[in-house]
């Protein structure tokens, strides 16, 4: 009677291990599911390290939409625009030049091409400065196995090392070699993947980020699996009972 008792025991402790097992997975597969949905089904296309801006010179600002600009040329006094916002379009509107593109351009750039509109109608070798007075579209969102996700705002040159540092850090279910850099180029979503463990040791450029950039920080189905698993401990109490 004792014997058939233990087999019955093994049994069920057999099938609550597989109960518990299929409880896991759903548990890490079912957000996945769920957030898959949620978002974009259209894959983003490839983004290259080039236009991660590796090579921008440090302090060389991304111009975004309801930024506003300063605008001055030393020959011409009048010129001078103190506060010039960059519309919903990315556009500025400026006297002689007339409609400029600026978002999307650093700072340099938007200078070099308005001294040459001026250049090519009006003045010779003109010295044009161009500087940021209010920065409205530096945010980046940080999602994913990070600790604090959310948007934060981008002061000055922010990498992606600094970007994840402000979302907390990674989590313990993070994957350090998954992080993608999601951006908006010309109306099409491209993204790059960065080895974050590579980047921290020193042995990958960090990237430069860009104003409504989106970082997505991926987990280890291993290590989500077996958090997962921790935080249902009190189940096992039955299969102690049952000893």
């Amino acid at each position: 009677m004792q014997q058939r008792g233990s087999s019955w025991g093994v049994l069920l402790r057999g099938r609550i291990w597989w109960v518990l097992a299929a409880l896991v997975t759903l548990s890490v597969l079912a957000p996945a599911a769920s957030g898959a949905s949620s978002h974009d089904d259209t894959p983003p296309q490839p983004l290259s390290a080039t236009e991660l801006n590796l090579d921008r010179p440090p302090g060389d600002y991304v111009i975004g939409a309801q930024d506003k600009l300063r605008i001055r040329v030393l020959e011409l006094k009048d010129f001078g625009t103190e506060e010039e916002e960059v519309d919903a379009n990315g556009q500025i509107d400026l006297p002689l030049v007339g409609t400029v593109t600026a978002a999307g351009k650093t700072t340099s750039q938007l200078q070099q091409e308005i001294a040459k509109l001026l250049g090519d109608r009006y003045l010779q070798s003109p010295h044009v400065s161009v500087s940021v007075t209010d920065s409205a579209s530096q945010k980046v969102t940080v999602e994913g196995e990070v600790k604090n996700p959310g948007v934060f705002l981008m002061k000055g040159r922010t990498t992606l090392m600094m970007a994840i540092s402000m979302a907390g850090g990674p989590t313990t279910n993070a994957d350090l070699r998954k992080v993608a850099v999601i951006r908006v180029v010309n109306g099409q979503r491209r993204a790059a993947i960065c080895d974050y463990k590579e980047i921290t040791k020193g042995r990958a450029p960090d990237p430069l980020l860009e104003g409504n950039d989106t970082l997505v920080m991926d987990s280890s189905f291993a290590r989500t699996a077996w958090s997962t698993l921790m935080q249902n401990l009190p189940i096992f109490s039955l299969l102690a009972y049952m000893r």
